[in-house]
């Protein structure tokens, strides 16, 4: 896959300290350099090509071209996959609970990598923001190295809800500020002073009989956060098998049975990251 991108000299200077200060990693620079041809400056409707020590003057255009090398081949998967969102740069994507988003496992030739693979063939797999198995809802994969590196979780509104049991008592919102480290060389995880800094802001929505509807904002993107927190607290997310003691079917608000974490990726806000587009996407939970 090959993306041409063009851009506009803000100063006098090199190359590779303009592009830099358009956010441009040092590892992407290094890319640059393989080859000449991947930095051409523009000039009389051609391209020259042109190194990244090379001088460029203020309100000089220039392009790059991001190529991706050593593209393995993905084994092809005809899943259903619900692309709400696609440009050159990124796709999002309404991921349907039980489909991996990397191949891991017991999952191979079954994940949202060979999913995809089967529409855009063979391309160096980036996803952004990633999602449990059996969690359901928006996320981002990035279609080159710059889209990826400039799309960071902190620069991401990573919205959730839940069903999570119990009847719920206390403040109706707030965050929980507790560090999660892993168990061992398990999946699981668990609240733990020496762990990492993980931030989940909450608001409780519902109460039903014995459990209830919650909204989950994330501040840090640590693995089964939200599940973690919640499990914690005192009320684990109904039907998750990895963090509620018991897990059984429950019936939905909206009348569907449920056997699976209820957990939903309900909106992403984010800047695009090569066009500055501010960009919001929202999704409905199947158990709403």
């Amino acid at each position: 896959m090959k993306r041409r991108i063009e851009y506009v000299a803000a100063f006098d200077g090199k190359a590779e300290n303009i592009l830099k200060s358009k956010g441009i990693s040092t590892s992407i620079c290094t890319a640059l350099r393989k080859s000449l041809g991947l930095v051409c400056r523009i000039a009389d409707g051609g391209e020259i090509p042109i190194r990244l020590i090379d001088e460029l003057s203020q309100g000089e255009r220039f392009c790059i071209y991001l190529v991706d090398e050593c593209v393995k081949p993905i084994p092809k998967s005809d899943i259903a996959v619900n692309i709400v969102y696609e440009d050159e740069d990124i796709a999002v994507i309404d991921k349907q609970a039980g489909i991996a988003v990397i191949p891991v496992r017991g999952h191979y030739g079954k994940s949202l990598a060979n999913a995809l693979a089967n529409i855009w063939g063979d391309f160096i797999y980036r996803p952004v923001n990633r999602l449990d198995r059996d969690t359901s809802g928006l996320m981002i994969v990035a279609k080159n190295q710059l889209a990826h590196s400039a799309l960071t979780m902190k620069h991401i509104y990573r919205e959730y809800v839940a069903l999570c049991s119990g009847i719920y008592v206390g403040e109706k919102s707030g965050e929980i500020n507790l560090p999660i480290k892993r168990v061992g060389e398990d999946i699981c995880r668990k609240v733990d002073p020496s762990g990492d800094e993980a931030i989940t802001k909450f608001e409780i929505l519902d109460q039903y009989s014995d459990y209830f509807s919650a909204r989950f904002v994330l501040g840090t993107g640590r693995t089964h956060q939200i599940r973690v927190h919640s499990s914690y607290m005192g009320y684990p997310l109904c039907c998750d098998k990895l963090y509620n003691p018991n897990p059984h079917k429950i019936i939905c608000p909206n009348g569907k049975i449920l056997d699976r974490q209820a957990l939903h990726s309900c909106r992403l806000e984010f800047v695009h990251p090569i066009s500055g587009e501010k960009l919001k996407f929202l999704s409905q939970a199947e158990f709403l």
